[in-house]
């Protein structure tokens, strides 16, 4: 869920004590319950470390990662778009929100989305065939 070449260096080297205090421990344990596939936890995470780093692009993204497996496809524009005010020209950040705004109908600001990301370096095939799948699975 992470961004490769993109984590601060104080999130990637957290030594998580149990239990967390800091917003890099909580975002630590977010996303190795994000590893296990326990998003509902792993948003839960996000959400500490949110509250204690709210200027943190990547706990934003990750954030609406989890709420997007979780199919709360709103919260997770939300956290996408935070992410993106917070550090624009990410590929990942308007990629993943494009398939929340089409999980949910909104296929103008879908298209925007995806075309931003592949703008930004997006493989435009993958990321249409997600979109299309997505649209699918809302009939």
């Amino acid at each position: 869920m992470t961004m490769p070449g993109d984590t601060p260096h104080e999130m990637s080297k957290a030594n998580i004590d149990f239990p967390p205090k800091t917003a890099a421990e909580f975002f630590a344990r977010g996303l190795k319950n994000a590893q296990l596939g326990i998003p509902d936890k792993a948003a839960s995470d996000f959400e500490e470390a949110a509250w204690l780093d709210p200027e943190n692009h990547e706990i934003q993204f990750n954030l609406g990662v989890a709420y997007l497996s979780m199919a709360d496809f709103e919260q997770a524009i939300n956290n996408f778009t935070k992410a993106i005010e917070l550090k624009p020209g990410v590929a990942d950040m308007y990629g993943n929100r494009a398939v929340a705004h089409a999980a949910i109908g909104e296929d103008e600001e879908s298209q925007a989305d995806e075309a931003e990301a592949v703008k930004l370096g997006a493989p435009p095939d993958g990321l249409g065939a997600v979109i299309d799948y997505v649209k699918d699975q809302r009939r």
